[in-house]
Formats: structure tokens, sequence, C-alpha cells
């Protein structure tokens, strides 16, 4: 239907893939704004370049690589302009056990955000579309066009550097398993 030219097509790819693109987005700029901007380029791209598509692989791992690129390039937009993301903060829930788990919480999701914005852009794509995403590695690799191997090297390190990151925050007195083991 987008090859036809039928926006019927585009609304439903947009409906069912949509929040998927825009989390991903999200994750890799910490940026709500900027990752929506994004995610209306995927579409965008998607509906004028349909016929690229070849269907060898889901159609929202291409989705997921246009993302890809585009995260890339603005990453790469904001070191030209010596620009300092801000950091994804979000609401504190007003339901919860209590205001102390819910700010250590918080903490928490503040750490591992500084954490995830150390790591270099493509460990950092990697990761989000494994761990966030759910992808196996296979799709991650066709995702990104690079081997499942580079895949788990990637993923690997990107671990790795989360846990080093997070025991350099790490207060001491507070338990490192509430460190390493919170989901990045």
């Amino acid at each position: 239907m987008v090859r036809r030219r039928d926006p019927a097509g585009a609304e439903a790819l947009f409906r069912r893939h949509g929040q998927a693109i825009l989390h991903f987005a999200t994750r890799m700029l910490g940026s709500q704004q900027e990752a929506e901007e994004i995610c209306q380029d995927v579409f965008l791209k998607m509906i004028d370049h349909a016929d690229q598509y070849d269907g060898r692989a889901p159609l929202i791992s291409w989705l997921l690589s246009i993302a890809g690129n585009g995260c890339r390039d603005q990453l790469r937009r904001r070191k030209r302009i010596n620009a300092v993301p801000l950091a994804a903060a979000q609401d504190l829930a007003s339901t919860g056990p209590s205001a102390v788990g819910a700010l250590v919480d918080q903490e928490r999701r503040t750490a591992v955000a500084r954490a995830l914005d150390g790591l270099s852009p493509e460990q950092r794509e990697a990761l989000v579309l494994a761990r966030y995403h759910g992808l196996p590695y296979a799709q991650v690799a066709a995702t990104l066009g690079i081997s499942e191997g580079a895949v788990k090297t990637r993923i690997c390190r990107a671990v790795e550097t989360l846990k080093a990151h997070l025991l350099e925050e790490h207060e001491p007195g507070q338990e490192d398993q509430q460190w390493t083991a919170a989901k990045p």
C-alpha cells in the first residue's frame, strides 16, 4: 500500500511500529523532542523510499535501521556544535511504595541514563535494540548491517562500560547489587 502511495498503508505502519521507533530514538538521544523528529523522519523516508525495502528482513528492522542512522546523524550534529545533551528526566510517579523508594528509583534511572550517554553510539544502539526492544541478536545484526558476533561484542563491551560507570558513581554504603542489577 505504501508503494502505491496509499496513505492508509503508512498510517497502519505508523500505528504498528511508531511507538517502538520513538522509544528506540528516545533511548539513543535522551531527548523526547529529538526522538519525535527522528520518528517522523523515519516514516517520511519509509514513504519516499518504500521501493528500497526488499523484504529479506522484518520491516521493523528496516525502520530501526533508518532510525539508527538518523540518531547517529543527530549525535554527530551535537558534537559539531558542542552541545551538551540534557539528561532524559522522567517524572516521579505519584503512586508507589514510598517517596524514598521513588527517589532511589529515579536516581538509579538517572545514573543509568548518564551511563548510557557514555557509551559509543554503536554500543548504545546494539544494547538498546537487544535489551530494550528485545530483538534477537540475528535481527539486531540485520538491522545494523553487522555480524551477530559484532553485536555480541558491542553488547558485552557496553554492559562492561555501564557496570564500570555505575560502580564509579556508587556511593559507599549502598549495595553493589542495587546498581549493577538495574536494567539499563
